[in-house]
C-alpha cells in the first residue's frame, strides 16, 4: 500500500509508478488538497489500470479527489473529507481553457461511473471554492467506511517493518509499503 500526502506536483506519477516494479501493491492511502490535474489524472488512470483499492484517510480534495472518483475500489475514514470543484489557472480563476477542460473531465467522470451528482457539484463550484461530497454522494457511489488496510498495518507492526520517504520535492508526501 502507498501513502501519499501533501500536494500533487509534477513528477508525482513518475514516482508513483517506479513503486510499482518490484513490490506487490494494493492499494492507496489518500490525503492531499490536490494540486497538479495532469498527474493527479495519471495517478487515476494507472489507479484504475492496475485495479487499485483506493483509501482516503484524510482530507482528498480537486486532483485527489479525482483519483478517488475514479477508482474501482473506495474506502475512507470517518475524519475524511471528498471536496470537489472546477478546474482553474494558476490564478485561481477560470478562462476558456479551464472551462474546456472542466468539460472535459466531467465527460470522463461520466465515462468512468462518476454519479451526476457528483459531476454536477465539481462543474459548478468554482475554482477557490470546494465543495464536499455528502452521505448521498458516497452512497451513489458505493463508498465503504473502514480501513481497508488495517490487517496490513497491524501486520506490518508487529513485522517492525520501516516506512520509507519518498523520493522528490515534496518532503511532506511519504509512501509506504506494506505487504
Amino acid at each position: 500500500m502507498l501513502r501519499l500526502r501533501g500536494v500533487i506536483e509534477r513528477g508525482d506519477y513518475l514516482r508513483l509508478r517506479s513503486y510499482f516494479g518490484e513490490r506487490r501493491i494494493v492499494g492507496l492511502d489518500l490525503g492531499s488538497e490536490g494540486g497538479s490535474l495532469e498527474d493527479g489524472f495519471r495517478i487515476a488512470r494507472f489507479a484504475q489500470r492496475k485495479r487499485l483499492t483506493v483509501y482516503a484517510s484524510e482530507e482528498c480534495d480537486s486532483a485527489c479527489a479525482f483519483i478517488f472518483l475514479t477508482s474501482r475500489k473506495r474506502y475512507m475514514s470517518p475524519r475524511a473529507r471528498i471536496g470537489v470543484h472546477a478546474v482553474g489557472n494558476p490564478h485561481g480563476g477560470e478562462d476558456v481553457r479551464t472551462i474546456r477542460d472542466t468539460v472535459e473531465l466531467a465527460r470522463l467522470s461520466a465515462k468512468l461511473g462518476v454519479p451526476s451528482s457528483v459531476i454536477g457539484r465539481m462543474v459548478t463550484t468554482p475554482p477557490g471554492k470546494m465543495s464536499y461530497l455528502d452521505e448521498r454522494d458516497h452512497l451513489a457511489l458505493k463508498t465503504v467506511a473502514r480501513d481497508p488496510f488495517a490487517d496490513m498495518r497491524e501486520s506490518t507492526i508487529r513485522n517492525s517493518e520501516k516506512t520509507a520517504t519518498t523520493c522528490g520535492p515534496n518532503a511532506e508526501k511519504e509512501v509506504s509499503r506494506l505487504e
